[in-house]
């Protein structure tokens, strides 16, 4: 025993964390409906546990599969029941094997099997969280991953995550999304606040127990750091507080000056620190949300809880006090973002010349069997047989093609956007539609980077026309960018009558520098939307990968 006792002293000097989370199913009825419904969960718990570790430290995570077998899915290369965990928004420098995504870095985890994370949380601290990276899986399967800043004023904290739930199960949802019947992405029967909500406030159902509204205790004449984590999979969300403001000082890990607002517009992926300054008389103030950009649906949410005052626990709440969060009626594009400044100044690459431009042009074809797809530049993402990180590591891959024989960044004979290293890379992020239908936005999320957001414009991005645009007055670093809907009335008509074609209806730049080798997937945010095509995979620089990864097994 005494060698375990100095195993352990050891770690800890070197300051390892080590976690268990262990992927199972149980029925759930969050929103106290008459739906009462299996979930995969993460350790039995929605949201799963938190993970919480100081930057620097190494951290090591055991993701143990305890979902029954299946056969194997035909929805994705992964079996129904296999499993990946993405740690979203940690860059994994030097560990690009553990980023958790299937068949680019890892072979999906079967029932039965486990994978152990192995990485360090370098130069980064803040707001992060973990979710699967299979099918849907994400709607049930996050918890928060909290990397505490060694030197920073400290605050009581809430960590408040915002999540979606739909009264019908994952595989049917996938299958629908998948299918020829698809006629639009349903929306979710009701938002979860820490993984609760009531579906119906007048009658709550009691299959299984009601558990009410989740409750935020605070103490009058303190200030608090809110932890806010858009764990949705598919809606962008309105969050508010009744007869609170909120200064934001963090957007996905990077630290930004004060800036007061009396909402968030919080898109799937992305995570903000917030102060309240407890002031009100003390009582109950509602949590609210709302649908955001939900062009053709009610922007109204079920997706509620409550800031208790002085709790002093009691009995659980089935009812919400009459106060509710104002939530401006019209939608604006790019919200708040050009006020928000890094605390510590814009970062010098935002100044640079870029490498080159990439566009990568989103559309909806409808494929020949008449199922609904979502493309890149044409192409529906498909997942490879074989882990590309896997088949670099065993030199079985051939080397990218040159820079001047890509056509637009992409290598046909790869299936990938080689990056070279070091260099800076602006990715331009279009949008489309069929004049007529709703433009949808887009939450574009890079993996193993975060980027600047440097310009967006409306309409359909032209190089020599937009190339020298720079609009956002302080870029920050995020790994979420919501791409908004911007029409330009020049490219909605062709001689006077409205196009039948899918044109552009708003672009966003973003700008990543090359700087960790390794397979990066970038990606709408939006679940259905990935599921259904929309990402790319980035190889970066793989002729290091081998030398940073030289004995690596998947």
């Amino acid at each position: 025993m005494l060698w375990l006792f100095i195993l352990l002293i050891a770690n800890l000097a070197a300051g390892l964390k080590q976690f268990d989370l262990n992927i199972t199913i149980d029925q759930i009825n969050p929103d106290c409906s008459e739906y009462y419904g299996n979930a995969v969960l993460v350790n039995h718990q929605l949201p799963g546990p938190a993970i919480i570790v100081e930057e620097g430290e190494r951290v090591l995570i055991t993701v143990r599969n305890f979902l029954p077998p299946t056969m194997p899915s035909n929805i994705t290369g992964a079996g129904m029941n296999d499993v990946t965990i993405h740690f979203h928004g940690i860059r994994q420098y030097g560990s690009s094997h553990s980023d958790g995504v299937p068949f680019l870095t890892q072979l999906p985890i079967p029932p039965g099997a486990e994978f152990t994370h192995d990485f360090r949380v370098v130069n980064q601290a803040g707001t992060y969280f973990y979710h699967a990276h299979v099918g849907l899986q994400e709607q049930t399967v996050f918890g928060p991953f909290i990397i505490q800043e060694k030197k920073s004023e400290k605050y009581p904290e809430h960590i408040i995550s915002l999540s979606e739930w739909w009264h019908v199960s994952r595989t049917a949802l996938e299958e629908y999304l998948l299918g020829p019947e698809f006629d639009g992405i349903p929306e979710a029967q009701s938002v979860l606040i820490n993984g609760r909500t009531l579906y119906n406030t007048d009658r709550p159902s009691t299959l299984g127990e009601c558990q009410g509204y989740s409750v935020l205790p605070v103490d009058r004449g303190k200030v608090y750091r809110l932890r806010v984590i858009g764990a949705s999979a598919f809606r962008t969300l309105g969050f508010g507080i009744a007869h609170h403001n909120l200064t934001i000082i963090e957007v996905d890990g990077e630290r930004v000056k004060p800036y007061t607002t009396s909402f968030l517009e919080v898109a799937p992926g992305q995570r903000f620190s917030v102060l309240l300054n407890a002031v009100q008389p003390p009582g109950d103030y509602t949590i609210g949300t709302e649908r955001r950009w939900a062009e053709d649906v009610s922007k109204g949410s079920n997706g509620m809880a409550v800031l208790r005052y002085n709790n002093n626990g009691g009995d659980k709440v089935l009812k919400l006090p009459p106060n509710r969060p104002y939530f401006p009626f019209i939608d604006t594009a790019h919200w708040i973002w050009s006020e928000l400044e890094p605390l510590f100044g814009v970062d010098p690459i935002v100044q640079k010349q870029a490498s080159r431009t990439i566009k990568l042009r989103a559309t909806d074809p409808t494929m020949p069997g008449g199922e609904t797809r979502w493309a890149i530049n044409d192409i529906v993402f498909e997942e490879p047989e074989q882990p590309i990180l896997m088949d670099i590591i065993s030199r079985r891959r051939k080397r990218p093609l040159s820079l001047n024989a890509l056509a637009n960044g992409y290598d046909p004979y790869l299936g990938t956007y080689p990056l070279f290293y070091y260099e800076i890379v602006d990715f331009v992020l279009q949008i489309t539609h069929v004049p007529g239908e709703p433009c949808r936005s887009h939450p574009w999320h890079t993996h193993g980077h975060s980027h600047w957001e440097i310009a967006y414009g409306s309409g359909e991005y032209d190089e020599i026309e937009h190339g020298h645009v720079r609009n956002v007055p302080h870029p920050i670093q995020k790994d979420v960018s919501l791409g908004y809907p911007d029409l330009d009335p020049a490219v909605e008509t062709v001689n006077g009558t409205m196009s039948t074609e899918q044109v552009g209806c708003g672009w966003s730049k973003i700008r990543i520098l090359a700087d960790n080798p390794g397979i990066w997937a970038l990606h709408c945010h939006n679940a259905p939307h990935m599921l259904m095509g929309m990402m790319v995979a980035l190889e970066e620089a793989p002729e290091l990968i081998s030398r940073q990864l030289p004995s690596m097994t998947l």
